[in-house]
Parts: structure tokens; C-alpha cells; sequence
């Protein structure tokens, strides 16, 4: 009987450097041969024990088994996102007689058992200090999205990659920030994913979030400022639709990834609209989330209306004038044309960043005013 060996050696998506791990134990099925539904539970349950490896025989169909392996390996890590994202390298190596394999899967993983255990410890004992019985699921994702950005910073000489790391070192990488948005969001009751793709030229890992029915995209990372400030949060990527997020986000579509659709800014309109106990909290977090800025008032559409804007500004004297420029495209030589056109102004700075909450390119504008 002819013998044939084929191997699939496969990495998580964000394996960037190598982390040190201590050794794991292998685990070792029985002799007989699995099923591929037991197959895929064998695979499964050594990867939740963090085991190194795993060995068992699998009968089927010469012609497809190698495909069967392999579909069911991937499957097995895709059970569950946090079991996901903590494998760092996964493979195996089968030696083929007949219809049955011997297969010897390996695995590493960016988290022991016992930190990840020590994440849930953690999260369980912050979520206790930050969320209160009487906190609905908008409260709890606010308060858990300010947690983590005002507790984490980003590893930009990207070596740490987990939500240990981020917890008992204070440095992450997106993967790191995703996978505790994760737990956090996990525990305190909301439904939430992982979502894998690109942004910024490089691979990302970012969350999706279900509140109050809706799907909702929300980026912890690129909402901690680099390099880190002190209690400082962003809201450019706090519950974003598909549409506003593609601006500079990419991912394959998946049917593990539900249709992000809903308009939060119109959720927390006409919620803050009605009379209730949580109408304030609403209304403060539409102004919060920079929802504001789509309104006339403080929308500017041509470097006419921008020249009035900072002329009205100067009339009253203001230091700041801040505003949705629709021009993002042009907005630098805009600038220099409208303050051209300005008397009495001795000089003007701003800064300017993505406004994230339409889908066009548009940008918010912090000008300052000398005089």
C-alpha cells in the first residue's frame, strides 16, 4: 500500500514577531480512528487546554481527506474568537495509507492557560468597578471602550499581541485591544466578534458590537492616541456602519461577520428625544461622538463659506472656531485662501483629522485664532 505524507503549516493573522511561551504538554487521542466531527472536538479541546499538539487517525475518501483535515482544523479555530486570536501558529503534518490519515497537529499560542484565566480574573473584577446594575448596554460599551483606552497604549515596536499583555503590561497591539474588548464586552453581557482585515497599509484586528439589535463596528486601538495621553480617549471608530468604516478599513465579507447597517447617531437622537432617566446621557454622547458636526451649523461646504466662518470667528473674537470641512481633499489650500482673505487676524494654526461618521472625505477642523 502506497504511503503519502502532506503537511499544512498555517499562522494567525497578526504574527508579527515572535513571543516568548513556555513549553506546553501534547495531548493524545485514542488509537481508533475520530470522526471529522470528533476530529474538529479533539482539535478544539486541546486548543482551549492550550496543548502543543495533538495526534489521531481520520478515515474518509483519499481524494478529499487532505481538504477534510484541513477545512476541520480551520473550523475548530474558528469556534470561538478570544480561542481564535490568542492561537499564534497552527499546523500539522499526516501520513496518508489508504483512506486513513495519522495526523499530528501542532499549535503555539500568544496566551498560557493560565493567563488567559488571569484575563477573565481581571476583566470580571474592572468590569465590577466601572459598570453598575442600573447601566444599559449603551452605558456599559461607553464605559468599557473608555477603560480600555485610558488603561492601554499602543506597542508600537509591535512584540506584545495579547489581552494579558495589555492588561499586566499596559502595551498591546490591536490584537491585544481586540481580544479585551472582547471579554470585557463578553462578560458584561454583549454580544460582540472579532473582526480581521486591513487599515492603514497593515493587518488589523478590530470588534463588532451588537447594541440595543444593531451590529456596530468599534476600533479601540485606532481610538487611543499614539503616543499615549494620559486619560485621553477618542470616538472617530466607536460604532461605525460597513460604509463609514471602509473609508480606510478593508476586510474579506464573511457570514461570521453580521451587516453593520444602522445610523447610531440617529438611535441616539431619538432615544435622548424621549423622556427617560438615560435622555441626558444620550444627548451628552451624540456630542461626545462628534454627531453634532453633521449638522448646518457646523458644516462647511466651499472656502467661501470657510472664509465667512473664520471671519464671523474673528468678529467675535473666538480663540477656536471647529468645523466639518466637506473640501477634505483640498482643505490645505482652502485654509491658506480663507485666512489670505482675513484683516485683524495675526495668525491662525489648526489641526485636522478624518471625520469618520459620513462616507465621503471629510475632515474636522480645530482652527485657533491670533490677533
Amino acid at each position: 500500500m502506497r504511503t503519502r505524507v502532506f503537511t499544512m503549516i498555517a499562522a494567525s493573522l497578526l504574527l508579527l514577531l515572535t513571543a516568548g511561551c513556555g513549553p506546553f504538554p501534547s495531548a493524545l487521542a485514542a488509537d481508533g480512528a475520530v470522526s471529522e466531527a470528533r476530529m474538529q472536538q479533539d482539535i478544539v479541546n486541546a486548543l482551549k487546554e492550550r496543548k502543543s499538539s495533538l495526534q489521531l487517525k481520520f478515515t474518509g475518501k483519499a481524494s478529499t481527506l487532505k481538504q477534510t483535515v484541513k477545512d476541520t482544523l480551520e473550523k475548530a479555530i474558528r469556534t470561538d474568537d478570544y480561542l481564535h486570536y490568542v492561537v499564534k501558529t497552527y499546523g500539522y503534518k499526516a501520513t496518508l495509507k489508504g483512506d486513513t490519515a495519522t495526523i499530528a497537529f501542532s499549535f503555539t499560542y500568544w496566551e498560557t492557560l493560565a493567563q488567559s484565566a488571569e484575563v477573565k480574573r481581571q476583566v470580571a473584577r474592572a468590569l465590577k468597578r466601572i459598570l453598575t446594575p442600573s447601566m444599559n448596554d449603551h452605558e456599559k460599551e461607553k464605559a468599557i471602550h473608555d477603560w480600555i483606552v485610558t488603561n492601554l497604549s499602543y506597542d508600537t515596536q509591535l512584540i506584545s499581541h495579547s489581552a494579558y499583555d495589555g492588561l499586566m503590561n499596559g502595551k498591546t497591539v490591536c490584537q491585544g485591544y481586540a481580544l479585551l474588548t472582547y471579554e470585557m464586552m463578553k462578560q458584561a453581557g454583549i454580544p460582540v466578534k472579532i473582526v480581521e482585515g486591513t487599515s492603514r497599509g497593515r493587518a488589523h484586528t478590530w470588534n463588532l458590537v451588537q447594541i440595543a439589535g444593531q451590529w456596530y463596528h468599534l476600533d479601540t486601538t485606532w481610538d487611543d492616541p499614539v503616543p499615549d495621553m494620559a486619560g485621553k480617549a477618542y470616538y472617530n471608530y466607536y460604532n461605525l456602519t460597513d460604509a463609514q468604516l471602509r473609508k480606510d478599513h478593508h476586510w474579506k465579507a464573511s457570514a461570521s461577520y453580521p451587516a453593520a447597517t444602522a445610523d447610531y447617531g440617529q438611535a441616539l437622537k431619538a432615544l435622548g428625544a424621549k423622556p427617560s432617566s438615560k435622555a441626558e446621557f444620550y444627548r451628552k454622547l451624540y456630542g461626545t461622538l462628534g454627531f453634532s458636526f453633521l449638522e448646518d451649523a457646523y458644516t462647511v461646504t466651499s472656502v467661501s463659506d470657510l472664509t465667512d466662518r473664520i471671519r464671523r470667528a474673528a468678529d467675535s473674537r473666538e480663540n477656536e472656531l471647529v468645523v466639518r470641512y466637506t473640501r477634505g481633499g483640498t482643505v490645505k489650500s482652502d485654509l491658506k485662501k480663507a485666512l489670505n482673505a482675513q484683516t485683524g487676524v495675526a495668525g491662525m494654526s489648526y489641526t485636522m483629522e478624518d471625520y469618520t461618521r459620513t462616507t465621503i472625505n471629510d475632515k474636522l477642523l480645530r482652527i485657533k485664532l491670533q490677533y
